[in-house]
């Protein structure tokens, strides 16, 4: 198994194509339902949507071998993001040092990028490319990678162009990629572009034509070939649209995105059985594929509603049935059980996401139910201070009864008559001074007591008070205080 430096070193050297498909591999293993895809500048761009936490997220994702200047490499991403939410800057750099996080761009750096093609079992994919390099191939790398004055001015018109493309701007992006055009009339990625801003104002057939002179310039033009796909989608030639998804299903047997976007196109053209076939396999590449999940499903209701059976399990001609049975062949019925083993699984995956949906919203539950026992705790907890005070002030009156019984204990009882007197009058006059003090704005029964009990009798203690005095009153607070403190001085 290759090293982690073994992988930087061989995911920098190998040539941008390859780059490419190991890039786009793992971000569709990852869970993205990959768009569009394009290359520019050495980098590659692709847009695609992932579900998380509970909802589809559109990204923009940059994919790049650049070692300088990464701050500025995720400054222009954060520009191409347009109406787009999330961004994704993946590199093989690992020198992330002095690169900041931004609110919407996730940065993936040398280091995860090893962790993340070691998890989806990638790294073998890369062993085969580093045994393919040679010296000589990385040296004409590394050649290609020197841009003359030329390229760089095409490079410029491009991201401006590219620019002016994210922010709906498009006769702007087309004026761009015309000058490109004019310097390098073979420039194919351009001509990409240029045909993306025709398709955009729906001017299919300049669409059209431009893709076509790009795929007649890079036969093998990946992002030429699904751009045309859509172009014939929308000019409503399913057919065409089809074929062209299988020229580059020729290109790239392996990548389970254009499976899935064939199984697409076979379903709207009712060729349902085909679709099952293209979605299948599509599966078979990347198990994770979520769309691909969503479309089996569909297929297999429509085709049991059109056929009466399930997709994949015909009913055997009884001759064939005879036949097995006589040959002792278990060949099928080992399929078939194989096939009913794939339908629980997916029936176990649903149900696990119904558990899931189901724990999520327990949670919720548990933590309403949560908050509301805090709030009943807090009000109980107040009561019983209440309770510690008044139980405190009895056991000082019996204690002062205590140390008052002897000798004198008739003048005592005289003393406490007078003394019973003087509480129910203090009592009296606490009542008073309390319904007093509720008559401000903002002072209920409980906050009244709690004034009075801080030495404040009236209204007119309180406005000798300063509003740093007040919010020392216990359950005042700083805000109530100003509240409290801007009302006495309006009086």
């Amino acid at each position: 198994m290759l090293s982690e430096e073994e992988t930087i070193q061989t995911l920098k050297h190998i040539n941008q194509r390859d780059f490419q498909e190991i890039s786009s591999n793992l971000l569709e293993k990852m869970g993205f339902d990959i768009s569009s895809l394009e290359t520019r500048d050495g980098s590659i761009l692709l847009e695609g949507e992932i579900e998380r936490g509970g909802e589809i997220r559109d990204y923009l994702i940059k994919c790049s071998r650049a070692e300088e200047n990464l701050k500025d490499e995720i400054k222009e991403l954060h520009e191409l993001l347009g109406g787009k939410k999330y961004g994704l800057f993946l590199s093989t750099s690992l020198r992330n040092r002095g690169v900041e996080k931004t609110e919407n761009i996730e940065f993936v750096g040398g280091t995860p990028f090893y962790k993340l093609l070691k998890k989806f079992d990638m790294l073998s994919q890369l062993e085969s490319y580093q045994e393919e390099l040679s010296e000589g191939e990385q040296d004409e790398e590394s050649r290609d990678k020197k841009p003359s004055a030329e390229s760089s001015d095409v490079n410029d018109l491009g991201k401006k162009g590219k620019k002016k493309y994210n922010e709906g701007e498009y006769q702007e992006a087309l004026s761009y990629f015309r000058e490109v055009l004019e310097i390098n009339p073979e420039d194919h990625a351009a001509l990409n572009n240029k045909a993306l801003c025709h398709l955009k104002e729906g001017n299919h057939e300049k669409a059209l034509e431009s893709i076509n002179k790009a795929i007649s310039i890079l036969p093998d033009f990946e992002d030429a070939y699904l751009n045309k796909a859509f172009i014939l989608e929308k000019k409503g030639e399913l057919e065409k649209a089809k074929d062209t998804i299988g020229k580059l299903i020729d290109l790239k047997p392996d990548n389970g995105q254009y499976h899935y976007i064939k199984a697409a196109y076979l379903r709207k053209l009712g060729e349902l059985k085909d679709a099952w076939s293209s979605v299948q396999r599509a599966l078979e590449i990347n198990s994770e594929h979520a769309k691909a999940k969503e479309l089996r499903s569909t297929l297999r209701k429509e085709v049991k509603e059109k056929t009466g059976e399930e997709p994949g399990e015909p009913e055997e001609p009884e001759e064939l049935a005879v036949e097995k049975e006589e040959k002792g062949d278990f060949k099928e019925e080992l399929e078939e059980k194989k096939s009913k083993i794939d339908d629980l699984q997916e029936k176990v995956e649903e149900l696990k996401s119904e558990v899931s949906d189901l724990e999520n919203e327990n949670k919720k539950i548990d933590n309403k139910f949560e908050m509301e026992k805090n709030r009943l705790r807090n009000t109980i907890k107040l009561k019983q201070e209440r309770i510690d005070s008044l139980q405190e002030e009895r056991d000082e009156l019996r204690e002062a009864l205590e140390e008052a019984k002897g000798d004198e204990a008739e003048e005592i009882e005289k003393g406490e008559e007078e003394d019973k007197e003087s509480i129910e009058e203090d009592m009296k006059s606490k009542e008073e001074a309390v319904q007093e003090l509720q008559t401000l704005k903002h002072v209920g029964p409980e906050l009244a007591d709690r004034i009075y009990e801080g030495g404040y009798k009236s209204i007119d203690d309180l406005k000798k008070a300063s509003q740093e005095e007040l919010s020392e009153i216990r359950g005042m607070g700083s805000a109530l205080s100003q509240k409290v403190f801007e009302i006495l001085q309006e009086e």
